[in-house]
């Protein structure tokens, strides 16, 4: 392709009316003119450039600002999060300074013992009965290596031996429990003969359908805390009175022998465990040992009758 000053100086030539030395600065001028234009583009575009590299950062950091803080801090991005001019977020606590958005659980104050809510501590107990703390039986000392076999639920809720005792009182059979108060009231009779004599009438239980006795745990014990508590048993069927030492003794170890396990012997210290747990005190007259012996004494005959 010609430029324009070669088009020009064609014609220039053909007509003679150009000699060599105006050919020559013809041709240096366009030379010139043609470096110019080659230096001026050049410097628009270096200067293009280094307006580029000027803005480049602020420009960067608008659209990926992360990345920019990370080039810029050399701080390597771990679990917790950003560098350290966005803040730390750990599971331990937020940081202290001003720019943090970390957030966690955090850790005990300065005046803290570490060790949470307890019972027994500055706030309010439960009261005695309800949920709470420890039951009075587990304070009282019982033995741990007693076993108490189907005693054991004597630990049931108040609410349950309540429902029990309901249950207990409407399907009361007079004809037994009579004749239980019938042997403590005859004076002919010393206490062991009134033993045997009670032993006796468990065991014709078995024998005869006609004479019934309450046969479940909680039932029986629900009995025996409804007698200690009032001082007598109302069935729909009658009213059982313990109004003497001796009834109550007799009712007494009707109910926990009948409660217990058949192969568990019933001892004094059964009587006690089972007082402790139900928070019960025996009537003036009766002591533990006559009622564990007493008990007892119901357990063998209906564990003998068993066979």
């Amino acid at each position: 392709m010609q430029t324009q000053s070669e088009v020009d100086w064609i014609p220039m030539q053909r007509s003679g009316a150009l000699n060599p030395t105006r050919v020559e600065r013809i041709v240096m001028s366009t030379k010139t003119l043609t470096l110019s234009k080659i230096a001026i583009a050049t410097a628009a575009s270096l200067g293009m450039a280094v307006s580029v590299s000027n803005i480049a950062p602020s420009w960067l950091a608008a659209i990926a600002p992360m990345p920019a803080a990370h080039a810029q801090s050399g701080t390597p991005k771990g679990q917790g999060g950003p560098g350290a001019d966005r803040g730390s977020k750990g599971k331990h606590g937020s940081s202290t300074d001003s720019g943090s958005s970390g957030s966690g659980q955090g850790g005990p104050s300065d005046d803290s013992d570490a060790k949470g809510p307890k019972y027994g501590g500055g706030g309010s107990k439960p009261a005695p009965g309800t949920q709470g703390g420890k039951p009075a039986w587990a304070q009282e000392g019982i033995p741990s290596d007693l076993e108490l076999g189907r005693l054991n639920v004597a630990r049931a809720p108040s609410h349950v031996l309540d429902r029990s005792l309901a249950d207990a009182l409407s399907s009361m059979q007079p004809t037994f429990y009579n004749q239980v108060l019938a042997i403590a009231d005859n004076a002919s009779l010393n206490m062991d003969q009134k033993v045997a004599a009670l032993q006796a009438l468990v065991k014709s239980t078995f024998a005869d359908t006609s004479i019934v006795m309450v046969d479940s745990p909680l039932q029986n014990l629900a009995l025996y805390k409804d007698m200690l508590t009032t001082g007598q048993i109302v069935s729909s069927s009658g009213t059982y009175d313990a109004n003497t030492a001796t009834r109550s003794l007799l009712l007494a170890a009707v109910f926990i022998g009948t409660a217990s396990d058949k192969t568990l012997p019933v001892s004094t210290a059964t009587v006690d465990a089972i007082n402790k747990i139900m928070s019960l005190t025996l009537p003036d007259g009766v002591s533990d040992v006559e009622l564990g012996a007493a008990a007892e004494a119901v357990r063998a005959a209906i564990s003998e009758a068993h066979g």
